[in-house]
């Protein structure tokens, strides 16, 4: 911990300032998951090709000689380095760390604290050389959330977040049976951003919306201009009784130009305490090598029980500018309403920083975030984060 602390204190000073799914790679040609994941919605563990781009395409350079080719650092991308273990174990291990900052320098609202996000490890093992056939399996420390007045933020006892079984059935066609992220939309990485609060898709367990990852069946049909999803899911069995959401969601993606994706999802849940239907269209595109555009616009239909129907929705755009290897700068634009009532605000959220893979295995990201809520009634109290990252992965 010692050591992740250092690294993080340097690169926020050269700064200024869970592995999951980065849908923002079609910058480098990469418009399905499915090249570089296990799970081809992405999210989860890399395959050996994922680490390999990681390593010699994506991050930078800075221990490796002039000379050195990117196929050789390439081969450097293993558990082990460029020791190779048997085609039928892939182990895993990350760690990801936030230090959050809220209203920094204000004297009644300062807040900072060092948030653990994710701590897991877990083992693939494939049947066969081709990955046709495999089983994965994640295990970590459940997070609790400092702001779900659960008592300090940390981590719980070791659980199995993820665990599927994958099988290539056709030529193009895949099927998942396991613990899963539910299909749905962009996957954005940031899980407090209003994209996924809002959807339902957050981390944390006992969630009232449901938790991202559920139990279920996932249909997955790839093909070079287009792929599509079915996703049957039943709740997270880490999730209190009232909290689990089961039913059903779909998604699909077009190629409508060379790196040019456009989408469209559609969910449908049901649990104790509130139904949910989520609709929403979703672009992705590359706008230069190494720079991209994400888009989504969503509908959200909350009817909690004992409670009013909720029709709100969601918008998020986000460009990723590339400025050398390993290094980008990204800007966001959210907003959220729960309701289109004129009463209820519109939460808004401008945020831009820079996402930096300063070599293999290791993300940076430093980010400032201004938070405003408006009605036609009321207007809150601006707010400003300032939080940085650190992600490593094994």
């Amino acid at each position: 911990m010692k050591i992740l602390s250092l690294i993080f204190s340097f690169s926020t000073l050269l700064a200024s300032s869970q592995s999951w799914a980065y849908p923002e790679f079609i910058a480098y040609g990469y418009s399905s998951c499915l090249t570089c994941h296990f799970n081809g919605l992405g999210g989860g563990p890399l395959n050996d090709y994922g680490r390999a781009l990681w390593s010699a395409e994506i991050a930078g350079r800075p221990f490796y000689k002039a000379s050195t080719s990117d196929e050789d650092i390439a081969n450097q991308s293993g558990f082990l380095g460029s020791v190779p273990l048997p085609f039928y174990i892939r182990p895993h291990v990350n760690y990801r760390g936030m230090d959050y900052r809220q209203n920094p320098g204000s004297a009644s609202s300062d807040t900072t604290v060092w948030l653990n996000m994710q701590e897991n490890f877990g083992v693939t093992v494939p049947f066969s050389e081709s990955g046709n056939y495999l089983v994965t399996a994640t295990w970590g420390r459940n997070i609790i959330p400092a702001n779900y007045g659960q008592g300090t933020q940390g981590f719980t006892n070791v659980v199995a977040q993820e665990y599927y079984a994958r099988i290539q059935v056709l030529e193009g066609w895949w099927v998942y049976a396991g613990l899963m992220d539910k299909v749905f939309g962009i996957r954005n990485v940031n899980h407090e951003s209003y994209q996924r609060q809002y959807q339902g898709f957050q981390v944390y367990n006992n969630n009232p919306d449901g938790t991202n990852s559920s139990q279920g069946i996932v249909l997955h049909r790839v093909s070079e201009k287009w792929e599509f999803a079915l996703n049957y899911f039943a709740g997270n069995p880490y999730d209190d009784t009232n909290y689990k959401l089961s039913g059903g969601s779909a998604t699909a993606e077009f190629e409508v130009g060379e790196n040019k994706r456009l989408g469209a999802s559609v969910l449908s849940g049901t649990s104790t305490i509130k139904n949910k239907n989520i609709a929403a269209i979703h672009y992705r595109q590359q706008i230069s090598k190494g720079s991209s555009l994400l888009a989504e616009y969503g509908l959200i239909h909350d009817y909690p029980a004992n409670s009013s129907d909720l029709v709100g929705g969601y918008n998020l755009i986000e460009a990723m500018v590339f400025l050398t290897r390993g290094y980008n700068f990204v800007a966001t634009t959210e907003r959220y309403n729960r309701s289109f009532n004129a009463t209820d605000p519109d939460k808004w959220k401008w945020s831009f920083g820079f996402l930096m893979f300063p070599f293999a295995r290791v993300e940076l990201r430093t980010e400032a975030t201004f938070l405003r809520s408006l009605s036609t009634q009321v207007a809150s109290p601006d707010s400003w984060i300032v939080d940085g990252q650190v992600h490593v992965s094994l």
